[in-house]
């Protein structure tokens, strides 16, 4: 019993490093969706004046913003 506990405790970094790097993944993935948001709102107060100075119409603004990430 000691044997597989031992064996189980040297997988243990491995295991804690992945979970650390899936966590990771998850909270930058949450920044860049609250960054997209934020451009989003940002856009979408602009006048459709301000919006044609950026190149931009109003049905434009989704497709935009997820560009600009890419």
């Amino acid at each position: 019993m000691t044997a597989l506990a031992l064996s189980t405790l040297r997988g243990a970094p491995a295991l804690l490093q992945r979970l650390g790097h899936g966590i990771s993944n998850f909270l930058d993935g949450i920044g860049e969706a609250r960054a997209m948001a934020e451009r989003f709102k940002a856009l979408s107060h602009l006048t459709d004046a301000q919006l044609a100075q950026r190149g931009l119409k109003r049905q434009d603004i989704a497709r935009a913003v997820i560009g600009s990430d890419k």
